[in-house]
């Protein structure tokens, strides 16, 4: 029997969810709100509820007393909420808006209209797609219902002029007095980061692997304690979001990238702060080469990422 439009809605917000608890370092048994994962969503607290409401069910998300707390992350975000027929639209949509996004073949300022006769879309898919795409910070609401597509990181010089303000922050957020990463953080990212060293990034969407590693560099910038670290850390992952969907098909440089993370790591359980903050800054020079070869080359076909598991 087909979902009907606020079920598909509510699968494809549970995912976004998901992902932004992640990427902002949320950790088990951390409460959570409507009306801020709302807020972060861009969205009223109606389908959020729905949402949860499937989290809940897939044993993700915990009641108690009223409150809401995050039980565990799943192991695989895809299975813990799979997306059916209508979803898979949602997500060819969501490529191809983030390719003709990257190629420069979208306007600033468009309209939903304007939107639906380009992709040849009924307005419902495009409204799922708008909202998970205002969600991830890379559009905003416009008067008349149009929507505003913000200012990202683009080519070769953006891309690098970001890895020159990481290199000034990341590695001094590690050197900070109260820098305190918990055990079941590192774990988790220790888990993550050694699928990825095996190869599992090959079996992982654009957007998944993004998440994931951003992910990591928001968790210790985090564990710093220092607000305006993180802040900025958030800042720059939201605006580097898309050309870091073509940064996630280098596979070659991925396996060594998480083989990078797991020595800093290490050096972090072992308390060695100074060689944590070295190998962080080798890290990412290591990175800005490799990567900014990549970004030089010009936009990649990113609706691939459906043939991995989304």
């Amino acid at each position: 029997m087909p979902r009907t439009p606020a079920a598909i809605l509510h699968r494809q917000l549970a995912r976004a969810i998901l992902e932004h608890l992640r990427s902002t370092g949320t950790e088990p048994g951390q409460r959570l709100t409507e009306e801020t994962l709302a807020a972060a969503m861009g969205t009223s607290r109606a389908p959020v509820r729905g949402a949860l409401a499937l989290l809940t069910e897939a044993g993700v998300v915990d009641r108690c007393d009223r409150r809401l707390v995050l039980r565990q992350f799943p192991e695989d975000i895809a299975e813990a909420v799979p997306l059916d027929a209508e979803g898979q639209d949602a997500e060819r949509l969501y490529w191809k808006l983030a390719e003709d996004r990257l190629a420069g073949q979208l306007p600033d300022l468009t309209g939903s209209a304007d939107l639906m006769r380009r992709y040849n879309v009924q307005r419902p898919l495009l409204q799922r797609v708008m909202q998970q795409v205002l969600s991830e910070g890379w559009v905003e609401r416009a008067p008349a219902g149009g929507w505003r597509f913000l200012p990202l990181i683009e080519g070769a010089e953006g891309h690098d002029e970001a890895y020159r303000f990481r290199r000034a922050i990341e590695p001094a957020a590690l050197l900070e007095p109260g820098f305190d990463l918990p055990r079941s953080v590192a774990e988790r990212l220790r888990r993550e980061q050694g699928e990825l060293a095996g190869g599992a990034a090959r079996r992982m969407s654009p957007r998944q692997v993004f998440e994931t590693n951003s992910g990591f560099h928001l968790a210790l910038m985090q564990a710093s304690n220092n607000r305006f670290f993180a802040d900025a850390a958030q800042r720059v992952t939201r605006l580097r979001r898309l050309i870091g969907y073509i940064i996630a098909t280098d596979q070659e440089r991925l396996t060594s990238q998480s083989t990078e993370h797991l020595a800093i790591l290490d050096s972090i359980e072992r308390g060695d702060m100074a060689e944590a903050s070295a190998l962080m800054l080798r890290h990412l020079d290591a990175g800005r080469a490799s990567k900014a070869r990549l970004v030089a080359k010009g936009p990649v076909p990113l609706l691939g990422g459906l043939n991995r598991k989304e």
